[in-house]
């Protein structure tokens, strides 16, 4: 019999009573990705939960549990949304990848990357490199190299080394004072979006400091149970963006933000030194949709454009681990642009989510979506906003998860691509270039042309011809 460890490591340790909350009643397989995809009990919530506290209890040894287990897993926390009785999965099932990696070491692709994220110069010689060899070698070779992981296509330059230090709002007038966080994707991968964000906050007041010396949020290394990489990247990001000059910290991806809001506090929780900066940090941490509505109060004119109708996916972060705080919106559950102005009561009826494997099982009331991508989105002269079936339900990204298990990551985007077709809207509207560069990845291997994908601040700048003016 496995004898338990002295000690868990301290998320786990100090969230394992969520353990005893569950009462295995299986609604959180009607929203779990990973389950509707393979129909196994074992990778669905209930299923990790029940295996997590064997683990907890000492009968079973973490170093002998598969690593499927909890890496095939989006962490997108729908599971956490939809359960009544309130379990923080979210926690629960980085802790238990800390408890496994920690016991049989991670991935050497995995600690190489993650090694590397220490060090700007290292990561930008790393994605030189990459780039590089995608374009000579092919990205298939490339993949290879890394371990059998889907590499997505690199920028041969950082991005940030592109921008100023500081960009002045249009017309010189400052409304608010915000700092800027990149992103690994919009650094590496592709700025599109967040070169939108950007011409969106100066022109409507936004004076931006982007400190050169930024690192990633840390919610890979985090994310994967390397929690000593992720504190790490936390102080040095720390002591950049807790300036009280600072009014908020916005990043276009919604999955920095997260990390910013959420997982930060939750690892630094118990630092004598970091646990007050990270709670700083986070207070003033927003949405970037949502710091426009209620600082910048934007009023777009009429455009000479011609009308086009939009439909938005929901992010998961904002939905399920920062619900309309950030952006001091109320939410509403019913996703009809008409409804935007209107409470929606908590209750609601249900659906039915069919799996590919044909399972299927009785949906509880939908999650509500963040509405500050909705509420500025239809402030748009002439675009006309359509609900989107299962908003909130995840593309299938999941950071690595679409690294590891891209064919299954490819068919859940296929889902949610599916769903925005279906809505006859001219564009799909995601907020998180993660997300954004999945989605088209799949779109492109599908030969779809019908709609295109773009992050909001793509849309208003596209609307109003707006450039970069700096």
């Amino acid at each position: 019999m496995y004898i338990q460890r002295m000690a868990l490591n301290p998320i786990l340790e100090r969230h394992k009573g969520e353990l005893d909350k569950c009462v295995t009643c299986a609604i959180c397989q009607s929203v779990c990705p990973t389950f509707q995809l393979s129909g196994l009990e074992k990778l669905s919530p209930r299923g990790r939960i029940v295996l997590l506290r064997r683990i907890v209890n000492g009968d079973v040894d973490p170093s002998t549990v598969a690593d499927d287990t909890f890496n095939y897993c989006t962490l997108c926390y729908a599971c956490q949304t939809a359960c009544p009785a309130g379990v923080k999965t979210d926690l629960l099932f980085i802790g238990a990848r800390q408890e496994i990696a920690a016991s049989k070491g991670l991935p050497k692709a995995k600690q190489k990357v993650f090694a590397a994220l220490e060090s700007p110069d290292r990561v930008e010689k790393a994605v030189r490199l990459g780039s590089l060899a995608q374009k000579t070698l092919g990205e298939g070779t490339v993949n290879k190299l890394a371990g059998g992981m889907v590499v997505p296509k690199l920028r041969g330059k950082p991005w940030l080394k592109e921008l100023p230090e500081v960009i002045e709002p249009e017309g010189g007038k400052v409304r608010a004072t915000v700092a800027f966080f990149a992103g690994c994707m919009s650094n590496y991968v592709d700025a599109r979006a967040a070169y939108a964000s950007l011409e969106v906050l100066r022109r409507l007041g936004a004076r931006i400091i982007i400190p050169k010396a930024q690192v990633c949020c840390g919610a890979p290394a985090f994310n994967n149970g390397d929690f000593g990489t992720a504190a790490k990247l936390a102080a040095t990001n720390l002591a950049l963006f807790e300036d009280p000059k600072i009014t908020a910290v916005i990043s276009p991806d919604a999955t920095c933000g997260g990390a910013f809001k959420h997982e930060i506090p939750e690892l630094l929780w118990d630092d004598d030194e970091l646990a007050v900066s990270a709670q700083l940090v986070a207070a003033k941490t927003m949405d970037w949709a949502g710091f426009v509505l209620k600082h910048l109060d934007p009023r777009f004119e009429p455009t000479k454009e011609p009308a086009v109708k939009v439909t938005i996916h929901d992010s998961c972060h904002l939905t399920h681990t920062q619900p309309h705080a950030a952006a001091g919106i109320p939410g509403s559950q019913v996703f009809s642009p008409d409804h935007l102005d209107q409470d929606q009561p908590e209750t609601g009826g249900s659906s039915r989510l069919a799996s590919k494997s044909g399972h299927t099982q009785d949906n509880p009331a939908p999650a509500k979506p963040h509405l500050s991508v909705h509420k500025l989105l239809a402030k748009l002269q002439g675009v006309e906003l359509v609900a989107l079936p299962e908003s909130t339900v995840c593309c299938g990204f999941g950071g690595s998860f679409s690294a590891m298990y891209p064919d299954d990551a490819a068919r859940w985007g296929g889902r949610k691509l599916d769903s925005i077709g279906n809505t006859g809207a001219e564009i799909g509207i995601v907020s998180s270039p993660g997300c954004l560069n999945h989605l088209e990845t799949v779109r492109s291997d599908r030969h779809e042309n019908a709609y295109r994908l773009m992050h909001p601040a793509e849309l208003i700048c596209e609307r109003y011809g707006w450039t970069p003016g700096w």
